[in-house]
């Protein structure tokens, strides 16, 4: 009976653990504007990867350009998953063209 106890004990602890080091993207998103709006840099834009993108997806997806921090966030959210432009424009919501 103890043993049970002591078990379920320590496996809802490593679950608690586990899901706390879940990353929160939507505050790395919080953060990372008001710092990229203060630098003002255009290379904060990536617009080269936004033009580049936008070719790509062209035929399935309206894309809308994305900045430094938005990529994070996307980064952020799908950690697991390669990223490239399809992935991107399909985690940022860009309206599919019919």
């Amino acid at each position: 009976m103890q043993l049970t106890s002591i078990i379920c004990v320590i496996l809802f602890l490593g679950c608690v653990l586990i899901n706390g080091q879940s990353p929160d993207c939507r505050k790395l998103r919080d953060t990372c504007n008001p710092c990229i709006r203060r630098l003002n840099n255009p290379i904060n834009n990536v617009e080269f990867m936004n033009e580049g993108c936008r070719e790509k997806v062209r035929g399935r997806y309206i894309w809308k350009n994305q900045t430094r921090c938005d990529l994070q966030v996307i980064a952020c959210s799908a950690h697991k998953r390669k990223l490239d432009c399809l992935v991107i424009a399909e985690l940022a919501g860009m309206p599919r063209r019919t």
